[in-house]
């Protein structure tokens, strides 16, 4: 069915989005939404840009909705919070009837049920390509009130990762040299994990609150560093160690047998260098952190993602494999 109006398309959300919500004490509908907490609030927002974060080429609606939220999800988790509520700028082309609307609907709603998620609002507008404004919250345990963050490494102190990484550069990959429908689900078929890592990745929100609880715990909020893996390994952990103001680094070891088969697969077609592939890519929304030695057993087994140890921070620069990484990982801005 054609969408003919702003209403219909409001209509359509509220089939999927209840007004009401225990994370609000006022809904959509009026000027502004009115937030209920229980504590310190984590706030991120993230752009979902037609032909710069996907293709409708081999994104469905669902992908769409999905993706756009779990992205900021992870960051919410990554900070230690307990995510809890989005609001959406949507712009949309004219172009997109009620059935494309509700499937995108049911992408976001698959990631908002799992985190029991309220939608507060947001706004809606038409252009020329299809854009999603994310900006999602959740709340931060009294005890962490500036939650997990980056730059608080010391040296010796474990660097670790919790989730993997390669599978969604592998899937960008081969879906971009997708060039008919038909060459989409091929690839789809033939690499089913990278093009999932890729077109639905799931956010490690859980497994960003029990390193939180840990912190809590263990008294260790100043002293465990997190964040998610949206750039790639070799752009994000100068992040996470803050490396331009301490001059810290490491020796990352990142060996085959901690990659995905299909990673190693589509290195053994290629002949490309499969942990520096990894290394390199992004979207994975795994979890890197940083905690004293003396903690990492314990904490390791705190997490349901499967974990690594990846080095121990250091002066210096970052090595992986003891090679300085090819590249330094994506920037929308570098040339």
């Amino acid at each position: 069915m054609k969408i003919a109006s702003e209403d219909d398309i409001l209509g359509l959300l509220s089939r999927f989005f209840p007004v009401e919500h225990p994370a609000l004490l006022l809904g959509r509908g009026d000027d502004c939404a009115v937030l209920k907490s229980q504590g310190p609030v984590a706030v991120t927002t993230d752009i979902f840009a037609e032909d710069t974060h996907f293709r409708r080429r081999y994104f469905t609606p669902f992908d769409i909705g999905f993706k756009s939220l779990a992205v900021n999800v992870s960051d919410v988790g990554a900070s230690g919070a307990s995510p809890s509520g989005l609001s959406v700028g949507l712009t949309l082309t004219g172009n997109e009837d009620e059935a494309w609307i509700s499937d995108f609907c049911e992408g976001m709603k698959a990631v908002c049920d799992k985190y029991a998620l309220a939608l507060s609002g947001g706004d809606l507008t038409r252009s020329s390509l299809l854009n999603i404004c994310v900006t999602a919250w959740g709340t931060l345990p009294d005890a962490l009130p500036r939650g997990l963050r980056r730059g608080v490494a010391k040296e010796g102190d474990i660097i670790f990762l919790a989730g993997s990484v390669g599978l969604a550069r592998l899937g960008l990959t081969l879906l971009e040299s997708a060039e008919t429908p038909e060459d989409v689900r091929q690839v789809k078929a033939d690499w089913p994990k990278a093009c999932a890592a890729h077109l639905r990745p799931e956010a490690l929100a859980f497994d960003g609150m029990a390193l939180a609880r840990f912190a809590v715990e263990h008294d260790a909020g100043d002293r465990m560093g997190l964040m998610d893996v949206s750039d790639g390994l070799a752009r994000d952990l100068p992040r996470l160690l803050a490396s331009r103001i301490t001059g810290f680094g490491a020796d990352i070891s990142l060996a085959e047998n901690a990659l995905h088969p299909e990673i190693l697969r589509h290195a053994e077609k290629t002949g490309a260098d499969a942990p520096a592939f990894a290394f390199e890519g992004g979207e994975d929304y795994a979890l890197a952190g940083t905690c004293p030695e003396k903690l990492w057993p314990s904490l390791s087994r705190a997490l349901k993602a499967p974990t690594l140890v990846l080095g121990q921070v250091k002066k210096g620069e970052i090595t992986l494999n003891g090679k300085k990484p090819v590249s330094p990982g994506f920037d929308h801005f570098s040339r």
